[in-house]
């Protein structure tokens, strides 16, 4: 899949079931995450994700680059997460532990969104690159970095030498921060 803008560009087109299906993939998930960061129980989450993937559906067509998708993604969750959380403060009477609890989980909603925006397109990207190399190269890769062991284990585990360990790490990572450069182009 090109990163860029396509997908954006694509799901305009409310015929292209593939585009949508591979939109509803990436953007749900990290939608619902980011719901429940703010304190929303999962039917509630699950619930505010239907809802944003509704309102993209019919406000897509509009959507211009004047503001960033990124940007655009996150007001509209915030608006619906704001509104049910009001929506709970009128139905159930304050309480003290209540309150304190509320504070708690809208402690930082910038750095939540942040979080799972980063979390989600580093996954995306990662299972974009997995089937671009060699499994063998992929799985270097996951032990030696993101499972952060040492790289005489992995070079056991899998029959390689450090160096092939170091290579492997450089090439998925080359890979990984080209996929990434063209989320922040098209997506930012």
């Amino acid at each position: 899949m090109d990163t860029r803008t396509s997908l954006l560009s694509r799901i305009k087109n409310p015929e292209d079931a593939l585009s949508w299906e591979e939109f509803d993939k990436v953007y749900r998930p990290m939608l619902h995450k980011y719901a429940l960061t703010r304190g929303l129980s999962r039917e509630e989450a699950e619930d505010i994700a239907q809802q944003c993937m509704s309102a993209i559906a019919t406000g897509i067509q509009s959507f211009r680059r004047q503001v960033s998708f990124r940007g655009w993604l996150r007001g509209m969750i915030d608006h619906k997460v704001s509104d049910q959380l009001r929506r709970q403060r009128k139905e159930v009477p304050a309480r003290t532990a209540d309150f304190a609890r509320e504070q708690q989980r809208e402690a930082d909603p910038p750095l939540s969104w942040e979080r799972e925006w980063n979390r989600t397109h580093l996954l995306y990207c990662l299972n974009q690159i997995r089937g671009e190399v060699a499994p063998t190269t992929f799985r270097a890769f996951e032990m030696y970095v993101l499972e952060e062991r040492p790289v005489q284990e992995v070079s056991k585990a899998l029959g390689m030498s450090a160096n092939q360990i170091y290579v492997a790490k450089s090439r998925v990572l080359t890979r990984l921060r080209q996929r990434w450069g063209d989320f922040a182009d098209g997506l930012a």
